[in-house]
């Protein structure tokens, strides 16, 4: 996956549903029901809770989902109307150009 490019300011994009109750109470119940186990099974039982809790519960978590991206749709419009188009090419080329440097480098194509 290719990590996106973020300019100054920009607003974060809203967490998942999934994200959202992990954070709030499914991580500590996993971790509370195997104190010992690593980080990689903890995932593994958030998971299976997640796809075993009831739809009103995943209601929730969906409706606080929604309530974020209408949030961040909002704070996006005025992040781009007050000048983020532009942060926004600038970070884009400063990317591109770390990037072209740093093949550069591997190639063997010092400028």
């Amino acid at each position: 996956m290719v990590k996106a490019v973020r300019a100054e300011g920009q607003p974060k994009r809203p967490m998942s549903s999934y994200f959202l109750w992990l954070n709030e109470e499914g991580r500590a119940t996993a971790k509370k029901q195997n104190p010992d186990a690593p980080i990689t099974e903890v995932s593994k039982k958030c998971g299976e809770m997640w796809r075993g809790l009831g739809d009103a519960t995943k209601k929730k978590y969906e409706k606080m989902q929604e309530v974020a991206k209408a949030k961040y749709e909002e704070d996006y419009k005025v992040w781009l109307a007050d000048g983020g188009e532009e942060a926004l090419k600038e970070a884009k080329k400063e990317t591109q150009t770390k990037k072209d440097k740093k093949s550069a480098k591997a190639t063997g194509d010092w400028a």
